[in-house]
């Protein structure tokens, strides 16, 4: 019976997906996609061009595992928005095994699925041409092995665990570079979360997700003189980060020629020529691939010096950052997101006292050093750049989260129910 509910709930999803793909590129799949396609789209052609040592700029800021799966489906929009779909729909299964695993009853499990199903963010992000999907599926398989591996009793499965555990984060992260550190407070959770073979948990983990991670790394440094994983987080931090910051602080109207202001201040940083600097925002992010260390050190220094000289606009944005990456959904999905992110955050947070309530620590911390990990890092590169897309990867968590939030609703009633009225007149 709980298989046919499953098949049911992943099937309400898939209608969802695909209505909400529907409403947003229509029937003739017209694009009207974030820019970031551009560039997927960029690296996919270049890939089916034949260019698979990856040596276009496009590379350093986007890694290769979304592109190569649209190269693989010939960069045909529909069938990539076809994948997406399917891709998102194994996560909603996904979060029923985490679920039990976490030893919630088969009922709240599939609350859990069904809360995955339904998330407006998830429906948003799995209906458009982009890698959330794919890299969000990938850590959700990461997910499940390492709360597999807290209990496993057997070396080799507990190696088998977490090296699939730290592939899965490496392979994520060169689907989308969020998550290319999220080993090292995942590694220290493995190793603190188990009563033996801890090291052993904790190198599993850590040598196939610095190998994947490392791999990539040391093709930038000799493909672009530039070793670091991606530059999209130092391209955030500038043009998002900085730039909408600036604005803030001096009262401007046109983000554009705050962008192309500090993009003159990079360019004397470095030396370069102000003869051919871009002047609109694509021709901005066009500018920028393939970008060397040193010019992305001189990204970090000019907007290290905005934070400084507004120190106060930097704090006080923080809020405002923190509101956009854990309520709205942007779009026409942003009042039944809003409320239901809210009903989400309260349902996940009473799910969590009740697990610091019985002691379950190692539960507690599974969720939130994943959440702080994406929360903080979303908000050192952008503020207002991000909607609830910064918090998907860790929907699944939520979800069996606020399943035990309902639970522990579900048994107040019932106490009260139960218990016998007061004596009238007392």
């Amino acid at each position: 019976m709980s298989q046919m509910r499953l098949a049911a709930i992943i099937l309400g999803g898939l209608l969802l997906r695909a209505l909400y793909t529907g409403a947003f590129y229509g029937p003739a799949l017209d694009l009207d996609s974030p820019s970031d396609y551009w560039e997927y789209r960029r690296a996919a052609n270049q890939i089916l061009a034949g260019d698979w040592a990856f040596t276009d700029g496009v590379f350093v800021e986007r890694p290769p595992l979304f592109p190569m799966m649209m190269a693989a489906l010939g960069g045909s929009k529909p069938l990539i928005l076809i994948f997406n779909q399917l891709l998102s729909l194994v996560i909603i299964p996904l979060t029923y095994v985490l679920a039990r695993r976490f030893k919630l009853p088969e009922r709240l499990a599939l609350l859990a699925a069904l809360m995955v199903a339904l998330d407006p963010a998830s429906i948003k992000y799995a209906g458009i041409l982009m890698a959330e999907p794919l890299a969000n599926l990938l850590l959700a398989f990461a997910f499940v092995c390492l709360i597999f591996a807290r209990r496993s009793d057997d070396s080799r499965a507990l190696v088998a665990a977490c090296a699939l555990a730290g592939a899965f984060i490496a392979l994520s992260a060169l689907a989308r570079p969020s998550a290319y550190l999220l080993w090292i407070p995942l590694g220290l959770w493995i190793a603190s979360a188990r009563q033996r073979m801890r090291l052993l948990a904790l190198v599993s983990l850590a040598v196939p997700a610095l190998l994947g991670v490392g791999l990539w790394k040391a093709h930038n440094a000799g493909a672009f003189d530039n070793s670091n994983f991606s530059t999209i987080g130092s391209f955030n931090l500038l043009y998002n980060r900085a730039a909408n910051l600036l604005r803030l602080a001096n009262g401007a109207d046109d983000i554009d020629a705050v962008r192309h202001g500090l993009t003159r201040q990079v360019a004397g940083v470095v030396g370069a020529a102000e003869d051919f600097l871009p002047e609109t925002w694509s021709e901005t992010r066009a500018y920028y691939r393939g970008i060397s260390s040193e010019v992305e050190a001189a990204i970090a220094k000019v907007a290290m010096t905005v934070f400084t000289q507004h120190p106060l606009h930097y704090i006080l944005t923080l809020p405002l950052g923190l509101f956009w990456i854990l309520i709205p959904v942007t779009g026409t999905l942003y009042w039944p997101g809003m409320m239901w992110n809210l009903a989400t955050l309260i349902l996940s947070a009473l799910g969590l006292l009740d697990l610091a309530r019985q002691r379950r620590y190692a539960d507690v911390m599974f969720v939130l050093l994943p959440a702080a990990y994406f929360v903080s890092g979303t908000l050192l590169v952008c503020t207002t750049c991000m909607d609830t897309r910064a918090r998907v990867m860790i929907t699944p968590l939520m979800a069996v989260m606020a399943a035990f939030g309902a639970m522990r609703l579900l048994n107040r009633r019932r106490a009260a129910s139960a218990s016998p009225s007061p004596p009238a007149y007392s």
